[in-house]
């Protein structure tokens, strides 16, 4: 398979990829309503759309003859940026919904900047190489400043709950710094220091791909899609009925910290584990060897320390602590 046929099949799969996890955002949203997986769905789908352009720019570069020749090339700067601006803006919204994050600034001043800088590069410097890592390399600053915002959230706030939520993903948040530091020297070896005309392989648009961005979209769409398909094996819109191995390791994974940040004791947690189960006050009581009077108390304390009507609310708000 020579590089030409390899880079077709390779924007196949990260389109396949990118549209797979989108849809399934989609649908975990549409049962669970829960925004943070409607933030997902428009991220992924706008990365499938910025991928299309590198797809649709690999036949513009092999048949005009006006680009053929040249060794850097963005497309279309326009669509770059649109697409761009939305996938990132995206998971913005998406990390100030997790992080209740109000401020209309800090939630849309970012998108304001990223626009105006990306023009800037646009129209202001001169093309080659240099143009291409500033213009790419934007989409770097924008990542760091949301893995710097959840660090600086994580560091800064009092809320215990909050706390305990930005904690559970340590080694995601690791990996989503050692792959960007990957983009950005993937850009300086090909853009600053060897350029894309200087590599003796015909790689049609290399500029336009990097494999450490590609690969660090893969490992989101990942974390995505396996959050995903857990909502939507867990039957969110009603209580599950049945236990089940899918059932129980998703309420045991999330279990802890979600009884830590209601500052539920251990015996309300061990109750609470089962009323998410769909037991009610006689099977818990059986199963516990307790009185359901007792079995009563708990679940009323576990309630009101959640802040929650009845079981269903307080069903629903365990599905939607992520």
């Amino acid at each position: 398979m020579d590089s030409s046929m390899f880079l077709f099949y390779y924007s196949i799969a990260m389109q396949v990829c990118a549209i797979l996890t989108s849809a399934c955002c989609l649908a975990s949203y549409l049962v669970s309503r829960n925004i943070v997986q409607l933030y997902c769905f428009v991220g992924f789908f706008m990365y499938y759309c910025d991928c299309l352009l590198v797809f649709r720019d690999d036949y513009v570069m092999a048949s005009s003859p006006a680009v053929s020749h040249e060794a850097f090339f963005i497309g279309d700067p326009a669509f770059s940026i649109i697409f761009g601006c939305a996938t990132l803006m995206s998971f913005w919204l998406m990390v100030c919904a997790y992080v209740e994050e109000d401020s209309i600034v800090v939630r849309f001043g970012p998108a304001y900047l990223f626009v105006g800088a990306s023009l800037g590069v646009t129209l202001l410097l001169p093309q080659g190489y240099v143009h291409m890592f500033v213009f790419y390399s934007l989409r770097e600053v924008f990542i760091a400043w949301i893995l710097f915002f959840a660090a600086f959230k994580y560091i800064t706030t009092d809320d215990e709950q909050q706390r305990l939520r930005l904690s559970r993903f340590p080694k995601f948040y690791v990996l989503l710094w050692v792959l960007l530091l990957a983009v950005v020297a993937e850009n300086v070896f090909l853009l600053l220091m060897v350029g894309p005309g200087h590599i003796d392989v015909p790689l049609g648009f290399f500029p336009e791909r990097n494999f450490a961005e590609n690969l660090l979209a893969l490992v989101c769409e990942f974390v995505a899609l396996r959050s995903s398909l857990t909502y939507l094996s867990v039957r969110h819109s009603e209580p599950p009925t049945q236990g089940g191995e899918q059932v129980e390791t998703y309420i045991d994974h999330n279990l802890v910290p979600y009884a830590a940040s209601h500052k539920l004791t251990p015996r309300e947690t061990e109750i609470l584990r089962l009323v998410l189960l769909g037991k009610d006050n006689q099977n818990i009581a059986a199963e516990l060897s307790l009185a359901p009077g007792t079995v009563k108390v708990h679940v009323h304390n576990i309630l009101k320390k959640a802040q929650k009507a009845n079981r269903q609310e307080l069903i629903q708000d365990y599905w939607d602590y992520l």
